[in-house]
């Protein structure tokens, strides 16, 4: 039997791996700023099937999208923790250049932060509608930032706290105007004692001065925080400015709920389901377990011959992805080796309707009907 799954699982990767021209990660897209006073660019990275879905998306806005191996690695991590830990989401990239590039975020002699407020506006206003405008969004945003571009990201948060959900820093800079940052963090924490929002924040061990030295008094200021913003920073060891792992350590921060860990791999599909429709009310859009997980567990199950289970879950999951041949013929196959013949042939003939080249499926047919 692991034999016959692992070949289904290598034709599946097959079906994958024709040779292409090029490969490519995301494709820039460009509209005219009114508030930053001309044309910016932004680069998109979407989730794997978005073309052919009509689904809805949560959407990670990246500053410093000009950074292509930063971009690539943000893309990655989006699409490698998509597959067992996290919603699938949109990936967009600010490119600061240009226009663009005025989000400074410490005050100026005057006390004024003309760059921070200037770009806050403009994605509050202008860039916000126009993704939503033009890809399908839910209306759970991610904002994340590196460096100067973080604490850009922290000046959001302080200052325009309704337009993002979820924060992901990475070596924020706040040495550049230190007091000015612990002074705020510490007012707007009293300010919004009900605030429901994810911070994460994370630095290296070798990183630069103007991160490291404000970073123990900032943490220190963070443990006032109201209990409904959770909060975490991270000391990542051997790693200097601007770990690449902040985002992964973020995005899993952001959706611990979501992974299906020892405990929760217990669950029963009454459980399950619960579960996962408590994280959907807390997000404000659905949230289901990811199918290769359930499809794990369903083998598992069959493997310590609780085969009721493992159909029961497997009906779950067909429940949420109904669009797999595979799914199908593996509900046939504990179907048929649970006795239950008729129930079999249909899933079996289900497999077909899906991908009528389904070879798997034909062949137990056949094997059913001689």
């Amino acid at each position: 039997m692991k034999k016959l799954i692992l070949l289904i699982i290598l034709w599946l990767i097959c079906m994958n791996l024709f040779p292409q021209d090029s490969v490519t990660f995301g494709k820039y897209r460009k509209f005219t700023s009114t508030i930053l006073g001309g044309e910016v660019t932004y680069l998109e990275h979407l989730p794997y099937g978005y073309e052919k879905s009509d689904k809805t998306y949560p959407v990670v806005f990246m500053m410093n999208g000009q950074n292509i191996a930063q971009f690539a690695n943000d893309g990655a991590t989006l699409d490698n923790l998509a597959g067992q830990r996290i919603p699938d989401m949109i990936l967009i990239g600010i490119s600061n250049t240009g226009v663009a590039d005025t989000y400074w975020s410490c005050p100026n002699d005057s006390g004024q932060v003309q760059g921070g407020k200037t770009f806050c506006a403009f994605i509050k206003d202008e860039l916000v509608p126009e993704i939503e405008k033009n890809y399908r969004t839910n209306g759970y945003r991610i904002l994340a930032g590196q460096s100067n571009t973080g604490v850009f990201v922290m000046y959001n948060f302080l200052f325009y706290p309704e337009v993002f959900n979820a924060y992901s820093i990475a070596s924020p800079m706040f040495g550049w105007c230190p007091d000015f940052f612990l002074n705020k963090t510490k007012s707007f924490l009293k300010d919004y004692p009900g605030l429901s929002k994810k911070l994460y924040i994370s630095y290296g061990d070798l990183d630069y001065v103007q991160v490291l030295k404000p970073m123990n008094d900032f943490k220190e200021v963070l443990k006032e925080a109201p209990k409904n913003l959770l909060w975490k920073v991270d000391l990542i060891g051997n790693a200097s400015h601007v770990p690449f792992s902040t985002l992964n350590n973020a995005l899993l921060f952001f959706f611990s709920g979501c992974t299906m860990n020892a405990e929760r791999r217990k669950l029963g599909v009454p459980e399950i389901k619960a579960h996962f429709e408590t994280l959907s009310k807390e997000y404000g859009f659905t949230v289901n377990p990811k199918s290769g997980v359930l499809f794990d567990m369903a083998f598992d199950l069959g493997d310590e011959q609780k085969t009721d289970q493992a159909i029961e879950l497997m009906k779950y999951l067909i429940s949420l992805y109904p669009d797999s041949e595979v799914y199908y013929y593996f509900l046939g196959w504990f179907l048929q080796k649970n006795g239950d013949v008729v129930s079999a042939k249909k899933n079996y003939n289900n497999a077909l309707i899906v991908n009528p080249d389904y070879d798997p499926a034909k062949a137990a047919l056949k094997k059913l009907n001689n």
